[in-house]
């Protein structure tokens, strides 16, 4: 499996997207991998 390194992250973006991903009971990687997969099959 492949390997993404994602730097210079707002901080901003950064905490925005880890409270949403506890809001959902998931964790970052998985909030980022869903929304990865719905953009890459056009669901976004």
């Amino acid at each position: 499996m492949a390997t993404i390194n994602l730097r210079n992250v707002p901080d901003d973006l950064h905490r925005k997207a880890k409270a949403r991903a506890a809001m959902e009971g998931v964790t970052l990687k998985q909030l980022i991998m869903r929304l990865l997969e719905e953009y890459l099959d056009g669901v976004c």
